[in-house]
């Protein structure tokens, strides 16, 4: 993916991260964030995800392990072989996290345009089963250009759809607008259930 997309070659790692973030998330806007996106890799999306997502926050390769920040985290991974060996072997050690970590779900970003591999669909399939939650993004082109991560468009809950005559760069591409939304409705579903009637 670039410096805006996070794009790199796949370089196999040995272990997954354990490593503990231990000093609060950023917050880059009104709010605290809701949720954090915790790379399984290096180049996983994180940055430039966050950066569209209002709450959102990046966490890098660390478990977020500060109490004062949220500790609902999605894992992030390309949908590559590689990526997805790295999702499931940070999921399947979880229990190193922090206490208090919930592991809300997993986003898997396409590592190239086209339709994805029999073999990466499948294996993203069961690397899947280990979470709540599976969001896919697809290859965005636009990202490949975008010369300033910083300066990316930013989606936040309750945004109207755009008008016609807005697009890229003002707004944020229409599926990570969508992901984002259903990412906050499965979070509040799962974690701030309606009471049920008495």
């Amino acid at each position: 993916m670039s410096a805006a997309y996070d794009h790199a070659p796949d370089h196999p790692t040995s272990q997954p991260s354990t490593q503990w973030r231990r000093a609060p998330l950023p917050v880059t806007g009104p709010y605290p964030p809701l949720f954090a996106l915790m790379g399984a890799h290096g180049f996983a999306g994180t940055s430039t995800i966050a950066q569209m997502w209002a709450p959102a926050a990046d966490t890098g390769l660390c478990w977020p392990a500060h109490p004062g920040t949220t500790q609902l985290v999605l894992v992030c991974a390309r949908a590559s072989m590689t990526g997805l060996r790295r999702a499931a072997a940070v999921l399947r050690t979880a229990d190193q996290a922090p206490p208090g970590v919930q592991v809300c779900g997993l986003i898997l970003i396409a590592a190239r345009q086209g339709k994805t591999p029999k073999e990466v669909a499948r294996y993203a399939g069961t690397v899947a089963e280990l979470v709540p939650h599976r969001y896919d993004i697809d290859w965005i082109e636009p990202l490949m250009t975008h010369a300033d991560p910083a300066r990316l468009p930013q989606w936040t809950p309750g945004d109207r759809p755009p008008g016609k005559k807005t697009g890229w760069p003002q707004v944020v591409p229409d599926q990570i607008a969508a992901l984002g939304q259903q990412i906050c409705n499965d979070l509040r579903t799962d974690h701030h259930p309606a009471p049920s009637p008495s």
